[in-house]
Parts: C-alpha cells; structure tokens; sequence
C-alpha cells in the first residue's frame, strides 16, 4: 500500500502541511485533538479515493497559531486550505475535535459537502452522556481512555517517553485547550445541525471512554436523515483498532459514485 505524499502550504502565513494519497473523488480528514498515531490506518480509503489529511495548525508539523481559540477559527482556515488546494465539492469525515470543526464547516456551507462522516464528534452537550474533560486525566492513563487496545501506540510512544515526545504532547495538548478548555461543546450548535442536508453518517465506537456513544441519537437526531453506525469493541481511535471503520466510511463515501 502506497503512503502519503506532503505538501506545505501557506495559509494566512501558517505553514500547514497537507498529506495525501490516491486518486479519485477527494475525501477529506479532520483529525482531533492529537496526532500521536499518525494517519496510516486511513490508508485503506486511498485506494478508492484521493484522500487529504490536512494537519491543524499548533499540531504535528504544521506550524502554531495562538491566535485560533474557536472551533470557527479552524473552520475558516480549511476554507481557505481547500480554496488553496482547488477542492471544490468533497466528502468530509471529521473525528473528535474535528467532527465539531467539519459540523460547523458542513452547516456553513453545505454546497461544498457531497457526504459528510462525523465519528465520535465532540461539539454537543448532552448531560445524560457528558464528554469527558480530557485535561483532567492524567498522562499515564490517557492511551487507556483513547481506545480498548493499546497496542496501537506501539511504534508511536517511545517508552519512557522522551523529552522530545513530551515537549510535543504538550505543544498539541496546549493548541487543543485553546478550544476545548472551557468547555468542548458549543450551546447553539444544535439549532443549526438541520443544514446538514447531505448524506451523513455518524460512527462511533461503543467502548469510546472520551465521547460516549451514547451521545451518538442527540446527534441523529439533529441532523436530517442521519445514519449511526456503532463500530462494538472499538474506543475513541476507531480507525486505529479496527478496520471497519475505514470500510464503513468507504462503503458510505462511496454510494451513488460511479466504479
């Protein structure tokens, strides 16, 4: 399986790389609030469609920009990124922080979206299933509310941990506080996920210990026609334990194209 390509692109003077693989229908992924275990378990999809992995500014290699504090900030980055790229309708899959970002992107201009994927979004307050505070669990046990197998960060997490994976945990847990600290949901969200007129799917893992999936109908039922897949066994980093979640996407992305 062929890996990404990198690009780097200025945007508004951010330096943010860009990565991408295959050819075909352009499917685009907003990460969450980490990068810790790369992009590698997307790849499957890039076989079937020219996938991009933007990398949000104050993360992996892209460059900082203190100045975004608000989930509309990075909205309107991308809308410049994907100007910049000559993407003008594509699929959208959005994970965690970036499920809130692609809501918002989605909800803003739905004439860029052919089908939308949210997995395990944030964005939402739903008091029955509360998101939990990512900032008050400690370090050693983070990987363990991340996902149910922690062999996916073999190869990602030095053990001890060094002073340099250290120092860039907390550069993209400091850029991720920026928007999550207060609180990671937005209050009005919920009145305009009704402009999510496109095809979306919602996937979730059913152990996920970050979003609970539980959350998953409040979501639904915002959003028109919305279909939930639960992925059983799975925890926050779907696409890193299992590949279902890639052929879910696929599967969903993929309808109504032709072969």
């Amino acid at each position: 399986m062929a890996g990404y390509a990198s690009q780097t692109l200025s945007i508004n003077g951010i330096q943010t790389v860009v990565q991408s693989a295959g050819e075909g229908e352009p499917l685009v992924y907003l990460h969450g609030a980490g990068t810790v275990t790369g992009f590698d378990a997307l790849l499957p999809l890039a076989e079937r469609f020219r996938l991009v992995v933007p990398i949000h500014p104050g993360f992996g290699a892209s460059a900082d920009d203190p100045s975004i504090d608000d989930v509309h900030d990075y909205r309107r980055h991308y809308l410049d990124l994907f100007d910049e790229l000559g993407l003008g309708e594509i699929s959208l899959i959005g994970h965690s922080m970036g499920g809130w970002i692609g809501a918002n992107f989605a909800a803003d201009h739905p004439e860029r979206i052919r089908r939308l994927v949210l997995v395990a979004p944030v964005g939402l307050k739903v008091d029955e299933h509360p998101t939990q505070d990512i900032f008050t669990i400690p370090g050693p046990e983070l990987g363990a509310y991340l996902c149910t197998d922690l062999s996916v960060f073999e190869g990602h997490v030095p053990v001890p941990p060094t002073p340099e994976f250290l120092a860039d945990s907390y550069r993209e847990l400091t850029s991720a506080a920026r928007v999550l600290w207060a609180r990671p949901y937005d209050l009005k969200l919920s009145r305009w996920l009704h402009r999510l007129t496109m095809p979306t799917l919602i996937l979730w893992g059913e152990a996920d210990r970050v979003v609970p999936v539980g959350q998953a109908p409040f979501w639904a039922q915002h959003i028109p026609g919305a279909e939930v897949r639960t992925l059983p066994g799975a925890g926050h980093l779907v696409f890193d334990e299992t590949a279902d979640a890639c052929e879910a996407v696929a599967g969903f992305v993929g309808e109504e194209l032709t072969v």
